[in-house]
């Protein structure tokens, strides 16, 4: 039985591979720095969805960034990263919680967003 195409499905499937394309080969701070773009970007498509009442698409996206900052976390390395690291894994656990108890609040939702998005400048300007 033949279905039409589905736009949303293209569009999903391009990302993957976008996102795959440009994490093969990466350095260990450039993945770092694609993360960060990818949880801007989930953050980003919550807020929108959430603007415009989709709740499912939201919710996708905080999932998405849930998991995205769970990663982060997880990368971090506490024997060579010091003071460093442990700031970022309390951020991202603040972050989390944040994400959790107020995903409905758009004013929450926006911080975290200008949170990841100073951090992400930072480290930019730290692998430099």
């Amino acid at each position: 039985m033949y279905s039409p195409p589905n736009p949303l499905r293209a569009r999903n499937r391009y990302q993957v591979l976008d996102l795959s394309s440009r994490m093969e080969g990466a350095s260990p701070h450039r993945l770092v720095s694609i993360l960060y773009e990818e949880l801007q970007n989930a953050l980003d498509g919550a807020i929108r969805a959430r603007e415009n009442g989709q709740e499912i698409a939201a919710n996708s996206q905080m999932a998405r960034a849930k998991s995205i900052l769970a990663a982060l976390e997880a990368g971090l390395d506490f024997d060579r990263g010091g003071t460093l690291a442990t700031t970022l894994c309390g951020i991202y656990r603040a972050m989390q919680r944040q994400l959790a108890n107020t995903p409905n609040d758009l004013g929450k939702l926006n911080e975290v967003r200008a949170g990841v998005a100073n951090i992400a400048e930072s480290w930019r300007a730290l692998v430099a």
